[in-house]
């Protein structure tokens, strides 16, 4: 959901595992090759005007931006984190801090890109893990694209189970979520 008042039949009888998801929109043309850019031919200028529309939709802006982690293969063969360099440029807009190492994924897994719902599940179990103590009670979640959700509703059991009470998502764009 972009708006945080605005409920889905769905979501209404099976809540998501976080409170409020923002997105630049619906991952429409020409959003995913932007994105595409972004992310695989390193076009690290894009985060800047996508961190500034993502930021104008975000009306109380979580304290602490925690990116999606890559784990240390996938960042070695891209040679960047696309979630990380968002939560950069999104900080500066929104006046937050960015924790990254926080969030560690702990496996190595198969690109979520092609997967079915279900192998994506299964894809990620225990992949994540939380370093330390949570940063703050009300945190953000950044990452460039939310299909089916089970990134982030992985990361989320993990922020419930450290202390979180409030979890956003800032997404670039999401899909249809069931």
């Amino acid at each position: 959901m972009t708006d945080p008042q605005a409920r889905c039949g769905a979501c209404l009888s099976h809540p998501p595992a976080w409170d409020h998801l923002f997105a630049i929109s619906a991952y429409y043309d020409p959003l995913p090759q932007l994105i595409h850019a972004f992310k695989y031919q390193q076009a690290f200028e894009l985060a800047l005007p996508f961190a500034q529309q993502l930021s104008e939709r975000i009306p109380r802006p979580a304290p602490v931006l925690l990116p999606v982690p890559l784990h240390w293969r996938r960042r070695w063969q891209r040679g960047f984190n696309q979630s990380l360099h968002l939560a950069w440029a999104l900080a500066d807009h929104l006046d937050t801090q960015v924790v990254d190492h926080y969030l560690v994924r702990n496996r190595h897994t198969a690109p979520q890109q092609g997967l079915s719902r279900q192998a994506r599940l299964s894809n990620l179990k225990n992949a994540f893990a939380i370093r330390g103590k949570l940063p703050n009670t009300h945190v953000a979640i950044v990452d460039d694209v939310v299909t089916t959700g089970q990134t982030v509703s992985q990361l989320c059991r993990l922020l419930r189970r450290a202390g979180a009470k409030t979890i956003d998502i800032y997404c670039l764009a999401r899909t249809d979520l069931p």
